[in-house]
This record gives C-alpha cells, structure tokens and sequence, in this order.
C-alpha cells in the first residue's frame, strides 16, 4: 500500500483477538497509532453469553433468575436484549444516542400492561417497539 499512499489507522475486531495487539506492537506506521473498534455483533454475542453466566452462576447459590415465571431473565429475554442491544448500538449516531437507545430497550423489556415503560422507545411505525408502532397506526 505504501505506493497508494494508503494507510490503515482502525481495526474492527472482536474484544479477544491477539490480531490487534500484534498490528500494535509491529507499529507499521512508525508513531502513527492504530485504533481498534469492536464489532458490535461481537459485543452483543459477548453481552448474551454474559447474562447466560449470570443466570447460572446465580442459580448454584439457588437464587432464581432464569425460568418459567413472570419476570425471570429466560433464554428468549436475553435473546431479545442482545438483538436490541445491537439495535441500540447500530442506530445511535453519538455515544450519547447509544446510551439513550440502549436503556430504552432495557425499560421496554421490563414494561408490563400495568405498568407501561414505552416513553423512552423510538416512535413512528417502523421501530422495534410494538406499543409505539400500535400508538403511530392509530
């Protein structure tokens, strides 16, 4: 590349790959460093199979977080809070946004028809929330 006069400055990779500290340490540019940025599948892979450990960890000090009754974090929830976790993160522009986006997913999946946290979800008719897109049909 150096007759392009093209350099490569960001790496995306996943959060453990030796690939990153290996390009960091051949240091290819001279001083010119290198930046990593996770793939957000990879973070969000990683964010399931952390609340999948919690779960089970838990469960051998025979507090119940997984299971069949309302309100345990079963396998289908963390599959919905991974796929909006990355949703939050794909859609946000601005640190700021993903946070704001990511905790909107948090208290959607809490929501309960008794107690509605829907304020924070996105509006209109083609976003995730089914309370918002029913809101914007009518």
């Amino acid at each position: 590349m150096e007759h392009c006069k093209f350099r490569y400055t960001t790496v995306v990779s996943d959060g453990d790959s030796k690939a990153y500290a290996t390009v960091k340490k051949m240091k290819p540019y001279g001083e010119i460093e290198i930046e990593k940025e996770e793939c957000i599948n990879h973070v969000a892979k990683r964010l399931g199979t952390a609340l999948r450990d919690l779960v089970s960890n838990i469960a051998k000090q025979k507090i119940t977080l997984g299971g069949k009754i309302k309100g345990c974090l079963t396998n289908e929830k963390i599959k919905k809070l991974t796929k909006y976790f990355n949703y939050a993160i794909r859609n946000g522009n601005t640190v700021e946004e993903m946070k704001r986006n990511i905790y909107a997913t948090l208290r959607h999946c809490i929501s309960t028809d008794q107690k509605p946290q829907h304020s924070s979800c996105p509006v209109g008719t083609t976003y995730w929330c089914f309370y918002q897109r029913a809101v914007a049909n009518d």
